[in-house]
């Protein structure tokens, strides 16, 4: 007996499609993806989880499974629950130890970060080539540490040239590693999003920079300079990577920055005028600085639509 395609809808219990009947339980039938996602714990995999989960059956990878869909997996050790594996369509890769955590970057602290990502890509590809199994796409996060800002271009897009220490050679690996899936036929698209300075309530980034403003306002009224701050809003951030699922035309690399160009000190200055009940200064300043910058240029054309494209509206939303 031939079933209902996957949209057909049923009256009265009964799905008719080309003289065929078989009785159903739903109003319709749609055997969703599934998208497996490592490092769904932090501040961006938190807001995508919420993004996919009506549209997807999700997955997760942590070194500490506890809830439903949580499989264990130490990326250092070259350690994986296969099961975690088992009819995934999508992998969106953001595990990785944090570069910058405020300890030395020794030896050993290089090795772990590289295992976290790199190694954890490489750990994928090959249980995934073992098992024959195929993607329609894998999603990986990269950072905007690629870039050296050596040269004297004003709009540096994903062409830019690559810096020369240890953050740059770590992203160019990390991209490269997550390149292997299409060279070697696992995945049918790779995305790579180079993730810029992500501003969230819950992010340590915020964070910290409310607590400075609270500390010290004067100093945050006071700010001069321009220096460039590549920021997006975390909801952004995380719809690019919900992107990188949804959009079968998004691949290769994309930067990720919000498209307003602002220096950190404007960024300071309007969270102090928010912070005092300031509208009219706040609304009054001018946030959009000709200063070297990341150009997002390339997804917004893919059609990708940020919904906190200026600093003003991203900080309404925060604070």
């Amino acid at each position: 007996m031939k079933g209902c395609l996957s949209y057909s809808k049923i009256e009265n219990g009964i799905c008719i499609e080309e003289g065929w009947f078989i009785i159903l339980a739903n109003n319709y039938i749609h055997m969703k993806d599934t998208v497996l996602i490592t490092g769904a714990s932090g501040l961006i995999g938190q807001q995508l989880v919420q993004l996919l989960k009506d549209q997807y059956e999700l997955k997760f990878l942590t070194r500490t499974p506890q809830g439903a869909q949580e499989y264990g997996w130490d990326p250092a050790a070259g350690r994986l629950d296969e099961r975690a594996l088992e009819g995934v369509q999508y992998i969106v890769h953001l595990a990785g130890s944090k570069l910058n955590d405020g300890t030395p970057l020794t030896p050993q602290r290089q090795k772990l970060v590289r295992d976290t990502r790199i190694g954890a890509s490489e750990l994928l590809l090959e249980t995934l080539k073992r098992k024959g199994q195929k993607l329609k796409a894998f999603v990986s996060a990269s950072a905007m540490g690629y870039y050296g800002f050596t040269d004297n271009t004003l709009e540096i897009d994903e062409n830019g040239h690559r810096g020369n220490d240890f953050a740059a050679i770590l992203s160019d690996d990390w991209e490269k590693a997550a390149d292997q899936f299409e060279i070697q036929g696992v995945s049918e698209r790779v995305v790579k999003l180079r993730v810029s300075l992500v501003l969230g309530k819950e992010g340590s980034l915020f964070k910290s920079l409310i607590s400075g403003l609270k500390a010290n306002p004067s100093a945050f009224a006071g700010a001069r300079g321009n220096s460039y701050f590549p920021w997006v809003h975390v909801l952004d951030m995380a719809g690019m990577f919900a992107a990188g699922i949804q959009d079968d035309t998004m691949h290769g690399v994309y930067n990720t920055t919000a498209p307003e160009t602002t220096s950190r000190e404007v960024i300071f200055q309007q969270m102090y005028h928010l912070y005092q009940g300031d509208y009219e200064a706040f609304e009054k300043t001018v946030t959009t600085l000709p200063l070297q910058h990341l150009s997002s240029k390339k997804i917004v054309k893919e059609g990708f639509a940020f919904k906190y494209p200026t600093i003003n509206a991203a900080l309404k939303n925060l604070m």
